[in-house]
């Protein structure tokens, strides 16, 4: 499962817009994104169901851009 978070510069902390199976369809709505607004940053990060002794789900971050 892929995540797409969205990081704005007047924004605390990325929102997320979106989850995928696919890491091409997560890549082009980051891309997609990315060109609406040049002044935004995105994350994919890959998650697999696991989850840390807090509860947390792990992730490992695919792609920023």
């Amino acid at each position: 499962m892929y995540q797409v978070y969205i990081d704005r510069p007047s924004s605390f902390e990325p929102d997320m817009v979106g989850e995928f199976k696919d890491y091409d369809k997560a890549l082009e709505l980051a891309e997609k994104e990315k060109a609406a607004d040049p002044e935004i940053s995105y994350t994919i990060e890959e998650t697999n169901g696991c989850v840390n002794s807090y509860g947390e789900q792990i992730t490992t971050v695919v792609k920023r851009g």
